[in-house]
């Protein structure tokens, strides 16, 4: 967690690092501890995806905010992008558009990605 930013935290799930944004944290986090967790990203502008033609999964941060680019498949009939071994759900309504990129390999900016904390 950040001494500057309160709502700061970062996480490793499956060797990744990502520096998330917690709106509630329910309990104290201990470091090094495992916790259930819910990932959602935050698009707070205009909604930027374009098709990639490689096949690759990437979570990329920009410098060092809370902006990511993700790279992956995504799945229009979900709603959601395999970034590789961490899937992201994307709001239907930013997708309406894009059926035609459905099972293709896209990168999509997000400004955050936020934790929840869930209870044991």
């Amino acid at each position: 967690m950040s001494p500057i930013i309160e709502e700061e935290v970062r996480l490793e799930i499956d060797g990744i690092e990502l520096v998330t944004f917690a709106n509630v944290c329910p309990f104290e986090l201990i470091v090094g501890d495992i916790y259930r967790i819910e990932l959602d990203v935050t698009i707070l502008d205009d909604f930027i995806i374009k098709k990639v033609d490689w096949e690759e999964y990437e979570i990329h941060q920009e410098d060092n905010s809370f902006a990511y680019t993700l790279q992956g498949k995504l799945d229009i009939d979900e709603g959601t992008l395999d970034a590789g071994g961490i899937t992201f759900e994307i709001d239907s309504e930013f997708l309406m558009d894009y059926g035609y990129l459905h099972e293709q390999y896209v990168q999509i900016r997000v400004d955050r990605i936020t934790v929840d904390f869930l209870n044991n």
